[in-house]
């Protein structure tokens, strides 16, 4: 009974790794090793900025300049000057795109480890046809 638990441990510590599932899966599915790409997209709203001074003088008048987002308004009422200007709000977006891989695929088993895996499949076949051999003698 010992034997069995014991070439059972072995069978279970030596199951197939996440390497080899992912071999599987690369067989299955080539697309799964390309690369994505995820969009970033960034939004920054500006405040709207106003100013306002007064100039005194004996005029009446009114002047209104629009550049862009700037609007500047200059109204003189005989000793007054007024000047208005706003600038409007803004939104600046930024998008990005990054590529990102989806899975990272090494190959990491060498040569030796193969070996070393061989060795071991071969020393549990051995045990377990030795501990078949000796029951069926006890017979």
């Amino acid at each position: 009974m010992k034997w069995y638990i014991l070439i059972l441990t072995s069978f279970i510590l030596s199951s197939c790794s996440a390497q080899w599932h992912l071999k599987k899966a690369v067989k299955k599915d080539p697309s799964v090793l390309q690369k994505d790409t995820v969009t970033v997209v960034d939004t920054i709203v500006t405040p709207p900025v106003a100013l306002t001074d007064t100039v005194v003088l004996h005029q009446t008048d009114t002047i209104t300049i629009q550049k862009d987002r700037l609007k500047v308004k200059i109204m003189r009422s005989f000793d007054t000057i007024r000047v208005d200007a706003v600038c409007d709000t803004d939104t600046i977006i930024s998008v990005m795109e990054v590529p990102v891989e989806r899975v990272v695929y090494k190959e990491r088993e060498t040569p030796m480890q193969k070996l070393q895996r061989l060795a071991l499949y071969l020393l549990g076949a051995l045990v377990l046809w030795k501990v078949i051999e000796a029951k069926l003698l006890k017979r």
